[in-house]
């Protein structure tokens, strides 16, 4: 009830997603002109690897999929705030509050956890660690060098990730007590685009599993 701290939480969730967008064109740039002094870079990629390959690199392992996931998260979330901007008073703070407390959970995740900026380095006999750069990577697992793997994860993280949506409107439905069929209405496309995306990436994963994995 507080128009300051309203306006601070629209401001925070549309400078989060310009943040984790910085983040993540950073990361693919690393991975595209092959900078193999970060060791997530020097695990999920080499030199002779394609463009395509090298981009889809970045959700290739645990630390760059989660920087996705949250960065697709954070780009929902900008994209309810805009859209509902003036509408939906009672709901749209807690529907923000919601979305920013599960992207906290996922920059935590990247800060704490599974930061996929950290440098590679290595022991010198006197046990103390220097930087390094080694002179290759590993590449990409053989098993995700297929095409269609380029645009599975990104499709199946916006059918996953689009039903934080609907989720957060929910959840704010029922600590504004706005119990009507308001947030089913204005959910309703959300839910069925994300749903859309999962479908997609169930026939692309099983696309894979067929030509990969003989399934």
């Amino acid at each position: 009830k507080n128009d300051k701290w309203i306006a601070s939480g629209r401001n925070a969730a549309i400078g989060t997603f310009v943040c984790i967008t910085t983040a993540i064109s950073c990361l693919g740039y690393l991975f595209v002109v092959s900078d193999f002094s970060i060791n997530y870079v020097a695990e999920h990629s080499n030199r002779d690897l394609p463009l395509y390959f090298k981009l889809s690199a970045v959700w290739g392992g645990q630390e760059g999929s989660l920087l996705f996931w949250g960065w697709l998260l954070t780009i929902y979330t900008a994209l309810v705030v805009i859209q509902n901007w003036r509408k939906h008073t009672a709901m749209m703070p807690y529907v923000t509050a919601i979305l920013m407390g599960t992207s906290l959970f996922f920059t935590t995740m990247h800060l704490l956890v599974v930061n996929p900026f950290k440098q590679v380095v290595m022991a010198r006999p006197d046990g103390a660690l220097i930087p390094f750069v080694p002179a290759d990577g590993a590449g990409l697992n053989p098993l995700l060098q297929y095409i269609l793997m380029v645009i599975h994860p990104p499709i199946m993280y916006l059918g996953l990730v689009g039903f934080a949506v609907p989720f957060a409107f929910g959840m704010a439905a029922m600590l504004s007590r706005q119990l009507g069929d308001t947030w089913i209405r204005t959910t309703r496309r959300w839910t069925m685009v994300a749903w859309f995306f999962l479908g997609v990436a169930i026939l692309l994963g099983g696309k894979w599993a067929y030509v990969e994995l003989g399934w």
